[in-house]
C-alpha cells in the first residue's frame, strides 16, 4: 500500500513504521498485489474485529482504477479514539453465485497496511530545553556583535588615544584595552559582522525547528531586531567603551575563529580604502569647543580664550584696530608745559602718535610718555624736539595684514603699536598712495584672543567701538603724574642740596657741566635722597643676621650699580677676610668706580632707549656695575644720596636733549603756546592744575651761586649752628619737587 497526500500536507511514519495521515482530510491510496480483481470490499477498523468496520470501500463503487495487480481509491479517516494506535485493513473477496457465506475475516497483520491519525512527535536537533537555551545564548551573542560593531567602530583610534591621555582613570583603562584591537579596524569589522551573520542564521534555523511558517518568521525577526539590534546598540552608543573593554576576550576569540575568512577580506579593504585616519582641522576644533556648553548655557572663559586663539588666524588688522578718528594724537608743534603734560598723562596712553603740518595722515614720530619723566615743564620743549632726540621709529602695517603675522612682529620686540594704512590708489600708471585708517596695539590682539576687553586704571572707555565710559573717581591728585610714580623717602633742605651739588661737581668729574646740566643735576639730587632709620627697622634684634634689607647699602661680592654719598649719619663698613669694621661719616662716598666707568663710556650711552630701567640695565649692561669687596650697613639714622646707573644715564640723556634744544623753541613759545595747545587731540577737557608752581622749583632758587669747595666745611658748620627758620623751611618744602623718587 502507498499513501499519496497533497503537497502542502506532508506526512510521515511513526517509530513503528505506520503511515500517519491528517484526520478529516481526503487522501489517495494505491494498493498493489495479485488477483486484486477478486476484491469485493476493503474494510478499515481500529479493532481487531473486521465485523466492526469504521470505513468500508466498495470495489465496484469506490475504486478509481481496478486491475489485477493495482487498485486506487480515495479515503478520509476520522481521528482515532484514545488508546487506539492505528486503522487496520480487512479484505473481503468476491463470492461466486451459490457459494456458501464466508466465515470470520481478520485484519491484515502487516503494519505497512496500517494507517494512523496520530502525528509522530517532532524531532529536534537538540533536546527542547537545550535548544531553547541555545537560542537565548545566540541572541546574547547577536546583541554583543551588533552592539560592538556600533560601539567600537564609532570610536576612532585617535579618540581612544585622547581618552587615554585625558580621560578619567576608569576610561583610560578601558581605552587601553580596546586600542590594540581597534587599530586593526577592518579585521575587527569583518570578524564582528561575520560572527553576527552566523549567529543570526543559527537563530533562524533553531526557531524554525520550534515552530513552522509565519510563526517562525515572526519569532526570529522580533528576537533578532529587539534583543539583537535595538537594545544592544542603544546601550553601546553610550557605554561602548566599557562594554568593549569587558568583552575584549570574546572579541579576540571570534577574531581567531573567523580569522581564515576575515583576514583576507580585511586586507582587501585595506588595499581598496586605505588606512583609517581621522584628523580635526582648526575649524572643526573651534566648532567642537563652541559646542561645549556649561551648566548655565554659557561658554566658559577658558573655552572662549581657546576659541579666540584659533579664530585669530582668520582675522586681519582692520577687524581689531582703533579707527583713526578715535586715536589720541599730537601735532609736533605742541609745547610740553605743565598743563600739556598733565593732559597727556591724564589720557592714560603710553605711546602717542605725532603728526606734522596739521595732517593726521602724516605721522612722523611716536612720543612715549616715559620720555617726559625727566623733563622740566618750565623748559617748554616742543613735541618735535623730544621726538627728534629719542627717535622712536613709527611702524606701519596694512589694514589687511593677518593678525598672526602682526603678533609675531610684536613678539620680536618691533614695538607694540603700529599705524594702520590703507591703499587708496590702485592705478598702475601712478605710484600707490595710502591713508591712515587707525592704530593697532598688542593689547588689541590680546583682547581678541581673550574675547574680552582689558581695562586698566587709566582707561576712559571700555572699548573704542561702543565707547561706554568707565565710572571711576575723576578727582585725582595731579602731583603724582609729574616725575617718578614713587614719592621720595626723604626731603633734604635747600642748603644741603646746594652743598651736595657743589661737592659732587668738585669731586666727581661725572657730575660736572660737561656731562650733566646743572638743572638736571639738581633734580637728580632731589630724587636720589634716601633716609634709613635703623631704630625703627631693627625690631628683631641688633645682630648682623637680622639687619633689615633697607639698611644694607652694599653686600660683599654682590654686583651693584649704586653710587652712595653720605649726607648725615654714619655707615658701618666691613672689609677684608678678618672682618675689620670702620665707620664712614658725612661726605664719604662709595662706588666711585661706577662714575669712572660713566666718564669713560659716555660716548657709548646711545639714544636707543628713552628711559632706562634698573632691572633692564642690569641685564644689558653688566659692564657698568662693580662688585664691592666690602659690606656697608646703616647702623643709625642716616641720610645719603643713592644714584643708580640708570638714573645717571637718564640724567645724562636729559642734559644732552636740553643742550640740543633748538633756539627758536623758546623764542616762538609765547606766539605758539595758545595755538599749539588748542590742537591737542584730547577726548575730553582735563581739569585745571591747581598749583603747578608748587611742583616746580623756580629758576632763581634752582640756580644759586655755587659755593666753592673750600667753603664746604664753613657752610656745613653754618647749617649746624644756625637752623633754618620754620617759615623759611615751609617755603622751601613747597618749592621742592614732590615727585622725587623714594
Amino acid at each position: 500500500m502507498r499513501v499519496e497526500l497533497p503537497a502542502d500536507d506532508p506526512f510521515g511514519y511513526d517509530k513503528h513504521g505506520v503511515c500517519s495521515v491528517t484526520p478529516e482530510e481526503e487522501f489517495k491510496v494505491v494498493i498493489y498485489g495479485n488477483h486484486l480483481d477478486k476484491i469485493h470490499q476493503i474494510i478499515w477498523t481500529f479493532t481487531n474485529n473486521c465485523s466492526e468496520p469504521a470505513y468500508v470501500i466498495d470495489a465496484l463503487n469506490h475504486f478509481k482504477i481496478h486491475f489485477n495487480h493495482k487498485a486506487t481509491f480515495h479515503l478520509t479517516l476520522k481521528l482515532l479514539p484514545e488508546m487506539v494506535h492505528a486503522y487496520k485493513m480487512c479484505v473481503k473477496p468476491k463470492l461466486p453465485p451459490g457459494s456458501p457465506p464466508l466465515g470470520e475475516i481478520y485484519p491484515i497483520d502487516d503494519i505497512s497496511t496500517w494507517l494512523t491519525t496520530e502525528r509522530p512527535p517532532k524531532e529536534y536537533f537538540l533536546p527542547l530545553p537545550l535548544q531553547i537555551t541555545c537560542i537565548g545564548f545566540l541572541l546574547c551573542l547577536s546583541a554583543l556583535f551588533s552592539g560592538l560593531t556600533l560601539g567600537l567602530m564609532s570610536l576612532t583610534p585617535q579618540e581612544l588615544e585622547l581618552v587615554i591621555k585625558s580621560g578619567a582613570v576608569k576610561e583610560q583603562k578601558c581605552a587601553a584595552k580596546i586600542l590594540p584591537i581597534r587599530k586593526k579596524g577592518n579585521l575587527l569589522l569583518c570578524s564582528l559582522l561575520l560572527g553576527n551573520v552566523i549567529v543570526n542564521s543559527a537563530i533562524s534555523i533553531l526557531m524554525g525547528e520550534l515552530t513552522t511558517g509565519i510563526y517562525a518568521l515572526i519569532g526570529s525577526t522580533l528576537g533578532i531586531v529587539i534583543f539583537g539590534e535595538i537594545l544592544p546598540q542603544s546601550i553601546c552608543v553610550k557605554k561602548g567603551l566599557e562594554v568593549g573593554a569587558h568583552t575584549i576576550q570574546i572579541t579576540q576569540l571570534f577574531i581567531l575563529l573567523t580569522f581564515v575568512i576575515a583576514w583576507p577580506v580585511s586586507k582587501l579593504l585595506d588595499c581598496l580604502l586605505g588606512d583609517e585616519y581621522q584628523a580635526y582641522d582648526r575649524k572643526r576644533l573651534m566648532e567642537l569647543i563652541k559646542m561645549s556648553i556649561t551648566d548655565n548655557g554659557q561658554v566658559s572663559n577658558e573655552l572662549k580664550i581657546a576659541v579666540g586663539a584659533m579664530e585669530i588666524a582668520d582675522k586681519v588688522v582692520r577687524d581689531v584696530m582703533t579707527k583713526i578718528e578715535d586715536v589720541f594724537m599730537l601735532p609736533d608743534t605742541t609745547i610740553l608745559n605743565a598743563k600739556t603734560v598733565m593732559e597727556i598723562v591724564k589720557m592714560g596712553y603710553t605711546r602717542i602718535p605725532v603728526y606734522q603740518y596739521g595732517d593726521k595722515n602724516n605721522v612722523t614720530d611716536m612720543l612715549f610718555v616715559k620720555d617726559l619723566a625727566l623733563l622740566d615743564p618750565d623748559d617748554n620743549f616742543t613735541v618735535k624736539t623730544v621726538c627728534g632726540y629719542h627717535k622712536h621709529p613709527v611702524k606701519f602695517v596694512m589694514n589687511d595684514t593677518p593678525l598672526p603675522h602682526l603678533l609675531e612682529a610684536f613678539k620680536k620686540g618691533e614695538g607694540h603699536l603700529a599705524m594702520v594704512k590703507r591703499l587708496i590708489n590702485t592705478d598702475d600708471r601712478h605710484d600707490p598712495s595710502y591713508e591712515l585708517v587707525g592704530v593697532v596695539t598688542l593689547e588689541d590682539i590680546v583682547e581678541e584672543i581673550l574675547q574680552a576687553e582689558i581695562n586698566d586704571e587709566f582707561d576712559i572707555v571700555t572699548d573704542n567701538v561702543n565707547k561706554v565710559k568707565i565710572k571711576k573717581d575723576q578727582h585725582r591728585d595731579a602731583t603724582k603724574y609729574f616725575g617718578d610714580h614713587e614719592a621720595p623717602q626723604t626731603m633734604i633742605s635747600m642748603q644741603l642740596q646746594m652743598v651736595a651739588l657743589q661737592w659732587l661737581v668738585s669731586n666727581e668729574r661725572a657730575f660736572r657741566q660737561e656731562f650733566l646740566d646743572t638743572n638736571v643735576l639738581e633734580r637728580l639730587i632731589r630724587s636720589s635722597a634716601r633716609r634709613v632709620d635703623v631704630s625703627a627697622l631693627m625690631a628683631m634684634g641688633d645682630d648682623a643676621i637680622n639687619v633689615p634689607r633697607l639698611a644694607k647699602v652694599y653686600t660683599k661680592d654682590e654686583p651693584s650699580d649704586k653710587y652712595i654719598l653720605i649726607l648725615e649719619g654714619r655707615i658701618n663698613v666691613t672689609i677684608g677676610s678678618s672682618g675689620m669694621i670702620f665707620e664712614a661719616g658725612p661726605w664719604h662716598h662709595f662706588g666711585g668706580e661706577i662714575m669712572a666707568k660713566m666718564v669713560e663710556g659716555a660716548a657709548t650711552l646711545g639714544r636707543s632707549m628713552s628711559i632706562v630701567g634698573t632691572s633692564d640695565l642690569s641685564a644689558r649692561r653688566p659692564d657698568l656695575m662693580f662688585r664691592p669687596d666690602y659690606s656697608a650697613v646703616v647702623k643709625d639714622d642716616c641720610t645719603y644720596l643713592e644714584i643708580s646707573v640708570s638714573a645717571f644715564i637718564n640724567a645724562y640723556k636729559a642734559s644732552l636733549m636740553q643742550r640740543e634744544r633748538p633756539i627758536n623753541d623758546m623764542s616762538d613759545y609765547s606766539h605758539n603756546s595758545s595755538a599749539h595747545n588748542s590742537n591737542l587731540s584730547l577726548a575730553e577737557k582735563p581739569g585745571p592744575i591747581t598749583d603747578p608752581s608748587a611742583m616746580l622749583v623756580p629758576e632763581n632758587v634752582r640756580k644759586p651761586s655755587i659755593v666753592s669747595v673750600e667753603a664746604t666745611p664753613r657752610v656745613l658748620n653754618m647749617i649746624g649752628q644756625h637752623p633754618v627758620a620754620p617759615v623759611a623751611e615751609e617755603e622751601e618744602m613747597s618749592l621742592l619737587d614732590k615727585n622725587s623718587a623714594r
